[in-house]
């Protein structure tokens, strides 16, 4: 038995999907999207899934643009197939709202939060003069630094949290990466030992398995499970 990289479709994954299919009811004028949740609920995996799959610009915004709003910009240049983005903010601003107008797609700026709120105003301004969506994703105190912004939180067209995961969720988790049935108990047990969180999970079932295998058995009993939350948790 092993443990597989799989790409479960959660609650959170399908409502991300909805948000996109609602932005893109506006199309052609800009408008901004907001996604936030704690760490390790999915929303850079789902992010870049969605990316993927369909198309659009995903950067991850580095702590080091702090203080340079021209980097974001000629990294998004970059990622719209400019091979020298210009050295000034103006032209480079110019550059992607003229390349987003002549090829529209979503664009995806992970971990905002991170920014300064005058990088907020510039995305913004992007949004509305390319009319691409451009989609907000981070943690919880994005949230309120848009909402302080009532320029930018009127224009945020979608929003969602992505949520802890559900029992129904780890059932199938578990089941897709590593083919265990679990019952509804032992899926309990994990759900509460992980809060939902997905990075968490990963870390369990990585353990159940190796105590599986350990014991030469194809599903884990209840004391296999309690064994792989304490290792996992304390790492011993």
């Amino acid at each position: 038995m092993k443990l597989n990289p799989v790409f479960t479709h959660t609650r959170n994954v399908r409502n991300f999907g909805v948000l996109m299919e609602a932005l893109e009811l506006g199309a052609g004028e800009g408008r901004l999207g907001l996604v936030w949740g704690q760490a390790g609920r999915g929303k850079t995996r789902t992010t870049q899934w969605w990316y993927a799959n369909n198309g659009g610009i995903y950067i991850r915004v580095a702590t080091v643009w702090r203080s340079s709003e021209l980097e974001l910009l000629r990294t998004l240049c970059r990622e719209l197939g400019v091979i020298a983005p210009p050295g000034r903010k103006g032209p480079a601003f110019q550059e992607c709202v003229e390349k987003l107008i002549s090829t529209p797609k979503p664009v995806f700026l992970d971990e905002i939060e991170k920014m300064p709120g005058f990088f907020l105003d510039l995305l913004r301004d992007l949004s509305d003069l390319s009319g691409a969506p451009v989609i907000l994703v981070g943690e919880e105190e994005l949230v309120s630094a848009v909402k302080q912004n009532r320029r930018v939180w009127s224009r945020i067209y979608q929003q969602m949290q992505f949520e802890p995961l559900e029992i129904a969720d780890i059932l199938t988790y578990t089941s897709e990466a590593a083919g265990l049935k679990l019952p509804i108990k032992l899926a309990s047990m994990i759900h509460k030992a992980t809060g939902g969180d997905f990075r968490l999970l990963r870390r369990h079932t990585l353990q159940i398995v190796h105590f599986c295998n350990a014991n030469g058995v194809a599903e884990p009993t209840e004391q296999i499970v309690r064994t792989a939350i304490q290792t996992a948790v304390t790492g011993n």
